[in-house]
């Protein structure tokens, strides 16, 4: 116990406490099964908030990350690479169809920063509108079409002020909101973290009909609703 101590010592000392932390030392995991330092034993109902989709230390993915790294540990982008066009081609085959340019990056948040820009850009607009309860990250873009208020209100300053937020599940409201300035709508195909909202059935689609006769953008956050974590592998492909 004074070895578990000690760690959790060390983490609260020199770690920035961006985090709530529970009292255990966790140290290994397989599958869904967690070990604490003690040898104590846990389900894991968090994965990584959604990451680890098909549990800890799968062993074609432990191979597959020893492979690679007896190759080649990194290779930027401005030169090609076999396995990175490997599975972009594999992504695209996966997607919605329509879909067939993939942008890679280190974060949920970083794409939804990247699907914003791209969106303003391509329309010349500067309105977004965005989904109450709705998240879709923490930097500066994907937080000003994050809705709980706590996690804004000591950036407010710093935010991106067009942005909207209606009733999710709402079509009729969406349509009083929208208008030719209107660059996207953001939503979460389900909503995650403002605790687990399905969509009324037909609810997307009709989204998808305003945004079309309005000329905007539609932006699905599938960062926990895609690869599988709702037993398809993009909750769009279920059908809106």
């Amino acid at each position: 116990m004074v070895k578990e101590d000690g760690f959790k010592i060390i983490e609260n000392r020199y770690g920035a406490g961006t985090y709530q932390k529970y009292p255990v030392t966790i140290v290994k995991g397989e599958g869904a099964i967690l070990y604490d330092v003690n040898g104590s034993v846990y389900i894991d109902m968090m994965g990584g908030y959604g990451v680890s989709i098909v549990g800890h230390c799968h062993p074609k993915i432990v191979k597959a990350i020893k492979d690679q790294c007896k190759k080649l540990i990194t290779c930027h982008g401005s030169l090609y690479n076999d396995v990175r066009a490997e599975f972009l081609e594999k992504l695209v085959k996966i997607a919605p169809k329509g879909l067939d340019r993939v942008f890679l990056s280190n974060s949920g948040a970083e794409s939804i920063e990247c699907a914003l820009k791209l969106a303003i850009k391509f329309t010349g607009r500067k309105e977004s509108i965005s989904m109450k309860r709705g998240y879709h990250g923490k930097t500066l873009g994907a937080l000003s079409t994050t809705w709980n208020p706590k996690y804004r209100e000591f950036f407010s300053s710093l935010l991106y002020s067009h942005v909207k937020f209606i009733p999710f599940g709402d079509a009729e409201k969406l349509r009083e909101e929208i208008s030719k300035d209107t660059a996207a709508v953001i939503l979460e195909p389900i909503q995650g973290e403002g605790g687990i909202h399905l969509p009324p059935e037909g609810y997307l689609s009709q989204v998808k009909e305003i945004c079309e006769e309005n000329d905007s953008l539609l932006i699905f956050d599938e960062i926990q609703t895609g690869l599988g974590r709702t037993g398809k592998i993009w909750r769009l492909n279920t059908g809106m």
